[in-house]
């Protein structure tokens, strides 16, 4: 039974040292595609998820609900059928998304 493909979605907005550590707990057979939806940052953000191996989905209109919509446009564009959603500063555990 296949459970179709799946991305996870972070919006982020100067979270460039949480993503240092959130990205590669992510466990990389999970997702076909992780998603960092940076929205303006003034940091390295979106340098940082791209060097994890992310894929970018830019935002420059500030607001948590636009950045959402972006991220989750970007997945459908590629192919998800699935789309989590992690917030970028760490708050959700990686490890919990083993099924």
């Amino acid at each position: 039974m296949s459970t179709g493909k799946v991305a996870i979605v972070i919006p982020a907005l100067n979270e460039e040292a949480a993503l240092r550590h959130l990205l590669p707990e992510i466990p990389g057979d999970f997702a076909q595609w992780i998603i960092v939806a940076d929205n303006g940052s003034t940091d390295h953000t979106a340098a940082v998820a791209r060097a994890a191996g992310a894929v970018v989905a830019s935002e420059p209109t500030r607001g948590y609900g636009r950045n959402c919509l972006k991220a989750f446009e970007t997945a459908c564009s590629l192919g998800a059928d699935i789309v989590i959603f992690m917030d970028g500063d760490g708050s959700d555990d990686p490890a919990d998304l083993r099924v």
